[in-house]
Formats: C-alpha cells, structure tokens, sequence
C-alpha cells in the first residue's frame, strides 16, 4: 500500500474507526476486482460499505494522510505488514462487518464525499525553512527547564519561518500555519502524552497551573523576552494535552503596512475624543494586529491617558506621547465588564477593550462612549451590518430602542477585515470593509434599518467607505488576486461585468490580438 493509505488505516485503527483486519480486508478487495489502490479509492470503499459513518472524521483522516505522506513518509508501524496470521487466528477476531465490494467505489451514480478533490500540500516550497527544528518528542525525556528550552527554540523557529501559530498537541505531529495554510513539520515524532505535558505546562507559573487544573483550559501570554511574545491557550482534549501558541509580531506595523487602502480614512477616526470604533472580523484575521496599529498611531499623534483590558495582554506597548496601562484579564482585572466600570474612575480618555463578549461589556463600552471617551473593541463578526445586529440583538427587546439610540449617536466607524490568499498563494493580502459613522448610516442604525447599510455603504465611497465585495474587486484589479479566486466573491452585477471585462482584455493581449501586424514602418 502507498504512504498515503497506510497513513489512513494508522489513523483508523488507532481511533478505534476501524481495526487492522477491515484495512486488509479492503486492501485484498481492491487488489482483487483489480481497481486503482489509491486513497480516494480506499476511503470511498469505507463509506461505501457503511463501515464508518462519521464523514466528517473521515475528510479529516484523509487530508491529514496526505500532508502525513507527503511531509513524513511512512507512518511508524504498517497496518497492512502481519500477513502470517492464520485462519484461526483471524476468526478470533471479533466479528467484522460483510467483505467490502470493491465494485462499489468505481460506480458512477455513487455520491463520494469530495475526497477525490483532496489537493495534496506542495511541501517542495517549505522543504527548506521546515529543515533544522527541534524534535518536540524529545521533551518526554527532559526536565522542565530543558523543556522550556526544546520549546522557545521550536517556537523561535516558527518565528523564523513566519509562521503565525504552532500546535503541539498529544497524539499528533506538532503543526504550524504559515499564510493561512496548515503544514506538517518535516522530521517530527508524534507527541507522546508525557512530551505534550512537559513542553506545555512547564512554562506555567503555579498560579497558571492551579487555575489550568480546575478549569483543564487556561489562555495567557507567553514572553521568551520582551519583543518575543506568543498569545498562548493550553487545554487538555481527547488524548491528552495540547497547547497553541499564536506568534505576536515583534514590530508594530502602520495600518499602510498592513494593506488598509486609505489609511488616512481609519486614522482619522482616532482622532475623535468620544465615541466607538470597532474593528471586526473572523478569527484569526488580524484584528489584535489591527488594533494594535491603532493604538500605536494614538501613542505617537496624541498626548492622553490609554486604558487597554486584555485576554490576555499581546503587545506590549512604551509610553511615546501617551501614558498606556495594560490589564490582563485574570490577572490584574476579574472580567472585561469589571475592568469598564473601574476605569471610568482611573481619568481614562480612550479605552481599549480586547473583546465585546458578553451584554454587560457591550453595554458598559456603549456608555462610555457617551461619556467622553474614545472606546475601541472588537467583535467576531463578518460585515458591518451584522457588527450592528450583534451589538443591538444582544440586548433584551425592551431596551433596543434605547440602545440603537445610543449607538447611532456614538459610532464613530466599523473596520471590518478579511485575510485571503494572494494571486499564487505565497502569502495573504487584506480585504476591508469600512462603514463611518456618517448622519445617513446614524439614522438607519436609530430606525433599526440595518438591512440597509449595504446600500449606504456603496454610495459613500467618496468619503472613505468601502464595502467588502469592493475590496475584494479591488484586489483583482490590483492584480493581489487572480480572477477566480475572486468571482465566486463577487455578487454585484456591475462588478462581475467589469471583471469579465477586464479579464477578456489581459487575455487578448497576451494572445496579441488587436495590434499592429508592423509591416510598414
């Protein structure tokens, strides 16, 4: 069998899916009824013959067993080696399911899930920056010191790499996310329970260590020093401990340099002495990386007092024309709503809140806003009609007329970001979409008319806004993304035209139609 299967059945067994006898018994099928033993094959035979109904594993099984393949080689032990048991032996074996038919996988009015479009990873681009880390296994055999080391150097090498995060969890080989793309590290062991504990609890203070072992979860922030700082969460799962370390860039990037198209428009709401700015988006998209550009512009261009609550704190900010006090939730604050409340009585004059999470810290940032403070918070949400939703449809509905009053009065802009790939997936670009607190958008937020913010948002492009499919198109036209990777973004009608359009034009040219033949000179 190839890498790839027996990557497959190694996991399927040690899961308990399936046992070594089912993964013979396909093996022998396949090889039979003379079909291409391949792992699209194999995995559609197991659905095929229902001897594994959870689906979802089984996509998960099998784009683990490529990048596996592809970035290891040979899992540890074959499934497929122990050929000399006998019959007896064999009917020993708990009852298994009905021989499977191999015929089954090659018939076309089957539905497969879309394994057979399973991409492998092209690891020939990472061979070289994945050469030279750590063998995190190791850690199984060191004392916590040593493991602390083995772990700032594997970290320090993700660092290197330009990574964004890296797991080290029991049971699986440690990863790491570079440009929003999970790989495998090359020449790694599968982490051992003992290893997975050493290397993610060592770090841990004992106040860290007695609150992880009453509530099996702990998220705080990692420093090997000053500049070289990850934001950590350790939990304990299925088969033991598992630790993820997001890295927290050494450099405060200007919001130029992060790729916001008219950053003069975000600069320009911090400029405001009350009020409520927002910075959106799903996880993982650089919001804290957003906000914290914000905060340094605030540093640089203003002379005030800054309160930031956190979860926990990631950069680490040096008084510059403000005086900046970080608190860290669980550490020098009880909760977020807490924090709010006493700092209205520590002369803040803007605030920093790292999450809205709950009514009461959505409510205490609202008020204040209204008084006289410049409040800056993120949400997870995706638009900025739905930032509007989620801020007012937390709220009971006796109080929404109150609060949409509150809100139109006090927002002063939505910053909501997407990180998506490049042209040729070498590294990702940002796509914004920017709503300001203009008359137009206050009163439909007063009315409840958010499904109308769209519309607002796309006539007030002169004044800076911009909306999320705009901004898509505009990176296509900027050659940052390739036409199909953007069309299935783009709704608009008028958009999609010029795309079209566009996209006919590159092609005629590249194929030289329309010019000049040069026969006469």
């Amino acid at each position: 069998m190839n890498k790839e299967i027996e990557w497959f059945c190694y996991h399927l067994v040690s899961q308990g899916l399936l046992n070594r006898e089912q993964c013979e018994m396909i093996g022998s099928a396949l090889t039979s009824a003379g079909v291409e033993v391949n792992l699209a094959t194999f995995a559609q035979v197991v659905i095929d013959n229902e001897m594994c109904s959870d689906l979802d594993s089984l996509q998960s099984l099998v784009d683990m067993s490529v990048e596996e393949a592809r970035s290891i080689g040979f899992p540890p032990e074959s499934m497929f080696e122990d050929e000399g048991t006998s019959a007896e032996e064999q009917e020993a074996v708990a009852p298994s399911p009905p021989a499977p038919s191999a015929t089954t996988a090659s018939t076309q009015d089957q539905t497969p899930v879309n394994i057979e479009d399973v991409a492998p990873r092209d690891f020939t681009a990472g061979e070289e920056w994945m050469q030279g880390w750590p063998v995190v296994n190791q850690a199984k055999d060191l004392d916590p010191e040593g493991a602390i080391k083995l772990l700032n150097g594997f970290l320090q090498c993700a660092r290197a790499a330009g990574c964004s995060d890296v797991h080290i969890s029991a049971g699986a080989f440690p990863f790491v996310r570079q440009n929003q793309n999970v790989y495998l590290v090359g020449g790694q062991e599968i982490v051992s329970l003992e290893a997975s504990e050493m290397l993610n609890l060592s770090p841990l203070t004992k106040q860290e260590r007695e609150k992880f072992d009453k509530e099996q979860d702990l998220d705080y922030s990692y420093a090997i020093t000053n500049e070289d700082r990850y934001r950590t969460n350790v939990m304990r799962q299925r088969l033991g401990i598992a630790g993820s370390y997001r890295v927290i860039d050494n450099r405060i990037r200007t919001l130029e340099e992060l790729g916001f198209p008219r950053p003069d428009v975000i600069e320009k709401l911090t400029t405001h002495h009350q009020g409520l700015i927002l910075v959106t988006g799903s996880a993982g998209c650089g919001k804290s990386t957003t906000l914290a550009s914000l905060v340094e512009y605030i540093n640089k261009n203003r002379h005030d007092h800054i309160i930031t609550v956190e979860d926990p704190i990631e950069v680490v900010f040096q008084p510059k024309g403000c005086n900046i006090t970080q608190r860290g939730l669980h550490y020098h604050t009880k909760s977020f709503s807490n924090a709010l409340r006493a700092a209205l009585r520590e002369d803040p004059d803007i605030i920093v809140i790292g999450e809205l999470r709950d009514l009461e810290t959505i409510e205490m940032a609202i008020s204040s806003s209204e008084t006289g403070h410049l409040v800056i918070g993120t949400l997870h949400t995706g638009s900025a009609p739905s930032t509007m939703d989620r801020i007012l449809d937390v709220f009971p509905p006796n109080h929404q007329a109150q609060i949409r009053s509150m809100v139109a009065e006090s927002l002063k802009g939505v910053i909501c970001q997407q990180l998506v790939s490049n042209h040729d997936g070498s590294g990702v670009v940002l796509a914004t979409e920017i709503m300001l607190g203009t008359l137009a958008v206050s009163n439909l937020i007063r009315e409840g008319k958010t499904y109308q913010l769209d519309s607002t948002i796309q006539t007030g492009i002169k004044m800076g806004m911009q909306s999320m499919e705009q901004s898509y198109f505009d990176l296509y036209i900027r050659g940052d993304r390739t036409f199909d990777q953007t069309l299935p973004l783009v709704k608009t009608a008028e958009l999609v035209r010029q795309m079209q359009a566009n996209e006919a034009r590159k092609n005629a040219d590249a194929a030289g139609v329309g010019k000049k033949r040069g026969w006469f000179k």
